[in-house]
């Protein structure tokens, strides 16, 4: 109800007065806004640190590609006229003087040592153990023993005569092929069953390395490049100190064993039976191995 004497709005005054007070409140939301400093690229906090350098993505190139790639690469052949040094660095004089134990071989049939050449280095008059042992020529595994006795953890490695030049041959002075020896000597020489059947009419350097100091870590048959480290220089077998024992042989292409022992009650058939065959049977002749070694730049 309406007093008497007062005054009433007209109809649109609310309205307008309502309108007027929303337009002032959005006025002053405008200018708070208008205060308000916008974020800069540079006030941003960047994922990767800042870098000159352009960001290359690797494309998706599927693994196919890549093998195909590796399976068409022509590896470099090795150099088979290459001779190497049983110890990293040494050269000839340095083995020479290096000599513990010389080459001195038996009669014919004679299980006497000494069949090979011992290097040692020596440091102070004492010969070192643990430094690497080297592959003197490129090759193939004949052999690969456990710490058997004589000679040791051992490695032999075969060379085809056909791989070497014929004035190294020459050098090597080798003996003439001979027949499998009659048992007549002082070793209890066990009957070897069956018999190789090696091809005689082809032969072959042969180059053991014994006295490692643990097991050379290849199978029979591996490849062997000249210069590659074999094993290390142990006293392994019956070697009284740290050496090289190198022996060189000359035989057919292509034997191979498994083991080889002697002059122990552990030793089985097979093994004394290999060892007769590689020590006084004749199939496998002795070359001194310095006639070897000569060939040294």
């Amino acid at each position: 109800m309406i007093k008497p004497g007062s005054r009433r709005l007209p109809e649109f005054t609310l309205p307008l007065i309502a309108g007027l007070l929303l337009c002032l409140w959005l006025a002053g939301c405008t200018s708070a806004s208008a205060n308000l400093s916008a974020p800069t690229a540079s006030s941003i906090p960047s994922a990767l640190p800042p870098t000159d350098k352009p960001v290359s993505i690797p494309s998706a190139t599927p693994n196919q590609s890549r093998l195909t790639q590796l399976s068409t690469t022509t590896p470099t052949p090795d150099d088979p006229t290459r001779i190497c040094s049983p110890f990293p660095g040494a050269s000839q004089a340095d083995l020479i003087a290096s000599i513990s134990n010389p080459y001195n071989p038996p009669p014919p049939g004679s299980d006497d040592p000494h069949q090979g050449v011992d290097l040692a280095v020596q440091q102070d008059g004492m010969a070192l153990a643990g430094d690497p042992a080297l592959a003197v020529l490129n090759g193939s595994v004949a052999m690969v023993t456990e710490d058997r006795f004589p000679y040791g953890y051992t490695l032999l490695v075969e060379t085809p005569f056909e791989a070497l030049p014929s004035a190294w041959i020459e050098t090597l002075q080798p003996p003439t092929p001979a027949p499998i020896r009659p048992s007549n000597s002082a070793l209890t020489c066990p009957a070897i069953t069956p018999q190789p059947t090696w091809n005689g009419a082809s032969r072959s350097l042969y180059i053991l390395y014994a006295h490692l100091q643990g097991r050379p870590a290849f199978q029979l048959g591996d490849r062997i490049q000249c210069g590659q480290a074999i094993g290390r220089i142990g006293q392994s077998g019956n070697a009284l100190n740290p050496h090289l024992h190198l022996e060189v042989r000359v035989g057919p292409v292509g034997a191979r064993f498994s083991s080889m022992a002697h002059y122990d009650n552990t030793a089985q058939t097979e093994e004394m039976g290999n060892y007769c065959l590689w020590r006084v049977s004749d199939v496998f002749q002795l070359v001194d191995p310095l006639r070897l070694l000569v060939q040294l730049p």
